[in-house]
């Protein structure tokens, strides 16, 4: 075991009626290397600011992550001149609920880094109170500013990144910021050493409209543009968006700008020709920081912000640039550049474009994950489907990638053995436009009655396609397209299938989510050898996950056999809130009932895909999470003893694996279902033989208990 890589901490979550769940972080290698932080979520647009998470006196990185409004936790190893931090989500709870934008600065100056972020157009101030532990006290929810004599509240865009930082360096913090009608930015100028003589306060007063005399319109800069008060143009173009960070680039002593835009790629670099106290930008750098030190401008294909903090321990402050968008990078998109200057006059060498995503789990776009045995060796795995990454001409391609379970049955350890299993990226799926599809999001069962689970995928056209495992029951899986647009089925957008015996008949029925939030139901009518979906159930179960906010839900179903023998729906949602519904058996022509919108407690993300199986061999089910930002959240089962509940209902099943037969200590009618919830064997035995079954994951029911055992070879 490589235990140094392996981190289970304690981040308890309640299943209602069932037991415990710790988040986990088992080890996973790639081309024969272990990612150091492999289920932090994905990051895909990412503020990053400088902040003590542990108290130990170095600086860590806190990340935000747009995708989802993410906080993501790096505690510094502290190596001199070495670039190495480790994700700890046991500080995520240390932080206010944070969303859009989130930078950290010390604005009392006691040495603690405070939160400025973005809240219902406002900013929203919370000051680090850290004693013994990370604390954060609010302290105002509307940050105001003076105008005119009067208190406003400061005006920020949801799209913008302000600049937090001594602009006039009498030693407290400023803020500028673009004006509600254009490209104009704004001085808000602290007053706290004016006034109290001391930096701790919050006492702003707008004293520039057009700092830097410029305005930055939607691709180019007028400079000595400010020539009326109040500054108000209509014949420019509104302001989209922009992110701003306030440095002394060429060490005169006044701060200059780099500045990212929703309508350009690149950073920009707007050079102070004036002074500290008279901004007059004259110079405006758009490749920035190509021309700084001979090494290549940051492209991010929409909207870039950048940020300024000390990555590798060597006491200067290094650049970073990560979209300001979720919607346009989803890998390689946080672009490090290491100072090889001095923090009064930095220069940036281009050192890599994956920072922290290159040793995390990051299928680009979204994440569609199954706990699934693709071997047959006994092991769950994890098949993870994506809405996708670029290609060369911008156009997103989804694929399927497979972690292989390389560890035992009762640890599971994962090298990702294949990237684009099935070769889905490189299959015209779309049609409509003759190119590969995205949003792949896969399903498995048995479908021709020849031993081997065949594929079925959904994409983000509504449609569905048919894969035929050609492998036989020893081998692993070999997928030939056999159908596409499978049953000429169309649910409209991002149609999420899943295989399962829903009617108790032995045949794998299908249940497909898709963007609107509910479910369509296909009963299987055919037989084993000849599936036949030719009946369509719209609204079923009355399943509805939309959001009322965005009007959509993204409702993406998983079942399973709970402790009570009952068949349980959950779903992913837009929200990234798990959803559960119960009444299901016996029922698929009424309402399910709906139990639980935020199943677990947990909110890893948006638009979010669960998988929900018992992978360690322990009775209890582990769960796996996919989102929008591409990634996977791991939580495992808690075996404590105080954390087990419903002993009574498991099942003691033994030799557990076992090659030939399983025993129960219990009386009644027996049970074996596979993953599908299909009823393949029952036996009024305690002793039950097992040889005809193939290799893989089972379940035993009686008397409402339920027990899982692993058939070998």
């Amino acid at each position: 075991m490589r235990l140094l890589l392996i981190s289970i901490t304690f981040f308890y979550i309640n299943i209602c009626n069932s037991q415990n769940l710790i988040r986990s972080n088992p080890t996973v290698n790639i081309n024969n290397q272990y990612l150091n932080n492999p289920f932090t979520g994905g990051i895909t647009s990412a503020q990053i600011s400088e902040i003590d998470i542990n108290l130990d006196g170095i600086k860590d990185l806190l990340v935000f992550e747009r995708a989802g409004n993410r906080v993501l936790p790096f505690i510094n190893n502290g190596i001199a001149n070495t670039i190495s931090y480790q994700y700890n989500h046991n500080y995520i709870n240390n932080f206010p609920k944070l969303t859009d934008w989130v930078l950290l600065t010390d604005y009392n100056c006691d040495g603690k880094e405070d939160i400025f972020t973005y809240y219902n157009g406002k900013i929203k101030v919370y000051k680090n109170s850290s004693i013994s532990s990370l604390t954060f006290t609010i302290v105002t929810e509307i940050l105001l500013t003076e105008y005119s004599g009067n208190p406003f509240q400061m005006f920020i865009s949801r799209t913008d990144i302000p600049a937090i930082t001594d602009i006039d360096y009498d030693g407290d913090i400023d803020i500028l910021t673009f004006e509600s009608f254009g490209g104009y930015i704004e001085l808000h100028e602290n007053k706290s050493m004016d006034f109290y003589g001391n930096c701790d306060s919050l006492a702003f007063v707008m004293t520039d409209e057009c700092w830097g005399d410029v305005y930055e319109g939607l691709n180019n800069y007028i400079l000595n543009d400010c020539n009326s008060t109040p500054i108000i143009n209509t014949k420019k173009s509104k302001h989209v968006g922009s992110s701003l960070l306030a440095i002394d680039i060429d060490n005169d002593s006044d701060k200059d700008l780099i500045l990212g835009d929703a309508s350009f790629e690149n950073l920009n670099l707007l050079i102070n020709g004036g002074n500290s106290s008279n901004a007059v930008i004259n110079l405006v750098d758009q490749s920035f920081p190509e021309n700084n030190s001979n090494t290549i401008a940051t492209e991010i294909s929409l909207f870039p912000a950048s940020f300024y903090i000390d990555v590798n321990n060597d006491g200067l402050k290094d650049l970073i640039a990560s979209p300001n968008d979720i919607s346009f990078e989803n890998k390689n998109s946080i672009w490090l550049y290491l100072n090889n200057g001095s923090n009064n006059q930095p220069d940036f060498i281009f050192h890599k474009k994956d920072f922290l995503q290159d040793n995390t789990i990051d299928f680009g776009t979204g994440a569609y994950p199954l706990f699934y045995d693709y071997n047959n060796d006994g092991k769950l795995d994890i098949i993870c489907g994506n809405y996708g990454t670029y290609d060369t001409t911008g156009q997103q391609i989804g694929s399927i990638a497979i972690l292989e379970n390389t560890g035992t049955i009762s640890q599971p350890e994962y090298d990702i053995v294949n990237e684009d299993f099935a070769s889905i990226s490189t299959i015209p799926l779309n049609t409509n436009l003759n190119i590969p599809a995205a949003g792949i999001s896969p399903t498995f069962g048995d479908l021709d009655n020849d031993n081997d689970d065949d594929m079925i995928i959904g994409d983000a056209e509504g449609k569905i396609h048919y894969f035929e495992n050609n492998s036989g029951i020893s081998g692993q899986m070999i997928m030939n397209l056999n159908t596409v647009n499978y049953l000429n089925l169309d649910v409209g957008s991002y149609a999420a299938p899943v295989l399962w015996d829903l009617n108790g008949d032995g045949l794998l029925d299908l249940t497909i989510g898709k963007l609107t939030g509910d479910l369509i139901f296909l009963p299987n009518t055919g037989s084993l050898n000849n599936p036949i979906f030719d009946t369509i159930i719209n609204d079923f179960g009355n399943v509805s996950v939309q959001n009322s906010t965005a009007g959509y839900g993204y409702s993406r179903p998983y079942f399973y056999i709970d402790n009570f023998n009952e068949t349980n729906l959950i779903l992913g949602t837009e929200s990234g809130h798990i959803y559960r519904y119960k009444n299901i058996d016996n029922n698929l022509n009424g309402s399910f009932t709906l139990v639980d919108t935020f199943m677990f407690n947990i909110l890893d993300g948006i638009r979010t895909s669960v998988s929900f199986e018992d992978v360690n061999n322990d009775n209890q089910k582990d769960l796996i999470i996919g989102n929008l930002a591409g990634g996977l959240i791991y939580y495992q089962s808690d075996n404590s003893s105080s954390n087990i509940l419903n002993e009574n209902n498991k099942l003691k099943i033994y030799p557990n694996p076992s090659k030939n037969y399983i025993e129960i200590n219990e009386e009644g009618n027996k049970k074996i279902y596979d993953l599908y919830g299909r009823n393949i064997l029952s036996s009024n035995q305690k002793r039950i033989q097992i040889d005809n079954l193939r290799k893989g994951t089972y379940f035993l029911k009686i008397n409402n208990k339920t027990g899982k055992f692993i058939k070998l070879n």
